[in-house]
């Protein structure tokens, strides 16, 4: 089999009502392909939708939300296709979106992950949109990339992998979005897949660091544009977010920094670390703050 899509949901019913058309459509060229819908142990009705209205989709249901890692994860050992396009459920693919990757990849054998210019929405189009992120990993601190405002080593270039031999060594480290990544199943497989660990959110900045550190190349399509309905899941997770973005930071970093680089910048480091975790707190507070005010409407 060519290609495996992979679609962890949870409580995401309605998003895939939307997006998944879009992928089915995509892959309408495709006679040797699978699609496979993680359910993250929902309680909406996502399973029931699927059998219904998209019969040929295969849903892989787990007992519980284990998170995106696990399930994306579990889908993979699974998946019959030599080539893995993991999706978020709320991420809408053009009609030549798949075709465009798998060329990419196909043509380039170097690479091993692809991933399009991923657009905000379907109105947000102007030539701009994301294609990545570099991280700073003299902070721990990653910054999304744009098609419109290239890095200078990438100007002039259709492709680029952007890394240097040693990450380490020039500071910063290039990866892409798990949001629409099309990856080979051999290489993901090979690297250890997702790190369960980090359940959700910067799993894919663990991925490209240890891939980088392999010496794997990877570049974005600039061809390929998918469009994602920004952070419709993550704007559910309230705190949760903010609490994954400190401490998978710390994951990455003691997991992957060799410990003199730790040592050598452990004051910017520590700085962004205090900056994550007050990010936590203030949005705690503001929960917090926003259940007053709904209990005294309530009592009063």
């Amino acid at each position: 089999m060519k290609i495996s899509v992979v679609i962890p949901t949870y409580n995401g019913v309605k998003l895939l009502a939307e997006t998944l058309p879009h992928t089915i459509s995509a892959l309408k060229n495709f006679d040797n392909c699978e699609i496979i819908i993680v359910d993250n142990g929902s309680q909406d009705n996502t399973k029931d939708l699927i059998e219904s209205k998209f019969p040929k989709v295969h849903v892989l249901s787990l007992d519980k939300n284990y998170g995106f890692t696990k399930a994306v994860n579990e889908a993979v050992r699974e998946a019959k296709g030599n080539y893995i396009f993991i999706l978020n459920n709320d991420c809408i693919v053009e009609k030549d979106t798949v075709q465009l990757l798998l060329d990419f990849l196909e043509d380039h054998s170097e690479y091993v992950a692809t991933q399009p210019v991923v657009l905000e929405n379907v109105a947000s189009f102007a030539g701009r949109g994301n294609i990545g992120y570099i991280v700073d990993l003299k902070k721990g601190k990653a910054n999304l990339v744009t098609s419109y405002k290239l890095p200078a080593s990438m100007a002039g270039r259709r492709v680029t992998s952007l890394n240097e031999d040693n990450i380490f060594k020039s500071g910063k480290v290039y990866g892409l979005s798990a949001t629409c990544l099309l990856i080979r199943k051999n290489v993901f497989l090979k690297i250890g897949m997702f790190d369960k660990t980090f359940h959700s959110y910067l799993e894919d900045v663990d991925l490209f660091i240890r891939l980088a550190k392999k010496g794997h190349l990877y570049a974005p399509c600039l061809e390929a544009v998918a469009y994602h309905k920004h952070m419709a899941t993550s704007s559910k997770m309230g705190a949760y977010k903010k609490w994954r973005d400190f401490t998978n930071w710390i994951r990455i970093i003691l997991k992957n920094y060799p410990w003199w680089f730790i040592l050598q910048h452990l004051p910017s480091l520590f700085l962004e670390r205090l900056r994550n975790f007050s990010g936590y707190l203030k949005k705690l507070i503001q929960l917090n703050t926003s259940y007053a005010k709904q209990w005294r409407c309530d009592i009063f």
